[in-house]
């Protein structure tokens, strides 16, 4: 909620963008390092300045979960795109009275709320992954 607060000034469409963009610089950079660290020293001492010394390590046994959050990720990404594509249709063929226009038009904020919901609940899942691995 307090995400959300901060973008209060953003619309919909904007405010799942920026969400998704955010979460692809921080997600990128975990997912690069993971993947590199085992045969790339640059890549092994990044991990080692984020604290994610043990990455190479456990990466294989942490795949599933990685697997299924990228998936989510990739679903969320096709939401976000339906709702974009869906603002930048041109104005002046559609009306914005007509059923399906308005009806479509109250559910993008629903599936706004649940797609930065899920960003959210991926980018916790994904602090718990590494939190759980350096126990």
């Amino acid at each position: 909620m307090v995400l959300l607060g901060y973008m209060s000034s953003y619309a919909w469409h904007a405010k799942v963008v920026l969400t998704l963009a955010a979460f692809a610089v921080i997600f990128g950079e975990f997912w690069l390092v993971a993947q590199l660290s085992a045969e790339n020293t640059l890549a092994k001492s990044v991990a080692l300045l984020k604290q994610l010394p043990d990455i190479a390590e456990n990466f294989m046994s942490l795949k599933p979960h990685f697997e299924a959050l990228i998936r989510l990720v990739k679903a969320a990404m096709d939401v976000t795109t339906c709702i974009v594509e869906f603002k930048e249709l041109p104005s002046e063929y559609i009306s914005e009275d007509t059923p399906p226009m308005s009806v479509a038009s109250t559910h993008i904020p629903i599936a706004s709320y649940w797609v930065i919901r899920s960003i959210v609940a991926c980018a916790s899942q994904i602090a718990s992954l590494i939190g759980t691995r350096n126990e």
